[in-house]
């Protein structure tokens, strides 16, 4: 199926390590229905920070990219990291 630019939104979650943007993220892909439950950090169950050091860590450290559909449009989810540490990878993404 072709999608024009009004069926394609991407969104990019930037904002200060610790303020919810993998939650965020998380709860859009489970209402989305792109996921069947909703990933938490705390517990390492996050569907977008999977790699063995975010999970330790309980924080992003590399741009995760996931994708649902919601009410016919096309929405790219870019959850980027918060940390100053890794503020380079929200760069580039």
């Amino acid at each position: 199926m072709e999608r024009t630019k009004e069926q394609l939104k991407n969104v990019a979650f930037v904002a200060h390590v610790g303020s919810g943007k993998t939650s965020l993220a998380e709860a859009m892909l489970f209402n989305g229905k792109a996921t069947n439950r909703v990933g938490k950090v705390d517990d390492g169950s996050s569907n977008l920070d999977f790699e063995p050091e975010e999970i330790k860590r309980n924080i992003t450290i590399s741009s995760a990219f996931y994708n649902f559909c919601w009410k016919k449009t096309y929405i790219n989810v870019i959850d980027t990291p918060g940390d100053d540490n890794f503020i380079s990878d929200t760069r580039f993404s």
